[in-house]
């Protein structure tokens, strides 16, 4: 389980939120509610073993994140700290949401290859990343002006690549470096070339990328259920490392402030 604790702090790293506070050894992160990744508190360390403690720590991070508008929400992966917190979370009426498995693979299994001319990079989101992403992806405005707060905050080395085909782009993606953990963010395809490999092309040459970092080993998180996404991934040699979740408090934040 140690090189997957290492995958999920490179994850944590890859994805960073506008505000993180601690919590007796809880990461909590806020970030304008865009992605629950960067709006969830990342349960690495427990200090203090009594259930007392453990309640007194919740609802330290419920009126965290009250005062943020957003209701409390928290990552329980097998290494979460204590193990009773998913438990202790359901007992409270937090409901699972976004059940998710992490895949791992070595890159150089993987066969990188460069895209060459065909793939426009860079180490920041270019204008017309950034909209594709928004027209492929379905974020809003807003969602867009957070993402590009959040790129600008990351200091990791990363590449941004939009892969073009038949005189237009069609699949985009980014690639995250932390040491030699390559994590992938935002794989996305036009949706009229769906179907065509250009996921598996674009997958290639970020692969290539991170190879020639010195990177050796690539993660991806994917969506439980998403069989397009796992096959494309089954196919390049990813396999199955551990799942997660997220538990979403069911109470209203707002409606708690204004009452």
């Amino acid at each position: 389980m140690k090189a997957y604790y290492e995958i999920e702090e490179a994850a944590l790293n890859s994805w960073p939120a506008l505000q993180t506070s601690s919590c007796g050894g809880w990461l909590v992160k806020s970030n304008g509610g865009y992605t629950k990744r960067s709006n969830s508190v990342q349960p690495l360390l427990h200090l203090g073993g009594s259930l007392e403690q453990l309640e007194t720590k919740i609802r330290r991070c419920e009126d965290i994140y009250r005062l943020t508008g957003q209701p409390a929400m928290f990552k329980i992966t097998p290494f979460a700290e204590p193990a009773e917190l998913d438990a202790e979370l359901a007992r409270r009426g937090y409901r699972v949401s976004d059940p998710s498995v992490v895949m791992t693979a070595e890159i150089g299994r993987l066969k990188p290859e460069c895209a060459g001319a065909d793939a426009l990079v860079s180490s920041d989101p270019s204008a017309a990343w950034l909209r594709l992403m928004q027209e492929w992806g379905g974020c809003g405005e807003e969602e867009l002006r957070l993402t590009e707060r959040m790129f600008e905050a990351s200091t990791l080395p990363r590449q941004f690549a939009l892969l073009h085909a038949e005189g237009r782009p069609v699949s985009l993606g980014l690639a995250v470096l932390d040491g030699r953990l390559l994590g992938f963010y935002d794989i996305l395809t036009a949706p009229d070339s769906r179907g065509k490999g250009y996921g598996r092309r674009l997958l290639r040459h970020l692969l290539h990328w991170g190879l020639e970092q010195g990177a050796d080993q690539a993660f991806l998180q994917v969506l439980a259920g998403n069989k397009a996404a796992e096959r494309l991934y089954a196919g390049l040699g990813f396999r199955e490392a551990y799942p997660y979740w997220y538990r979403v408090q069911e109470s209203d934040p707002v409606k708690s402030l204004l009452g």
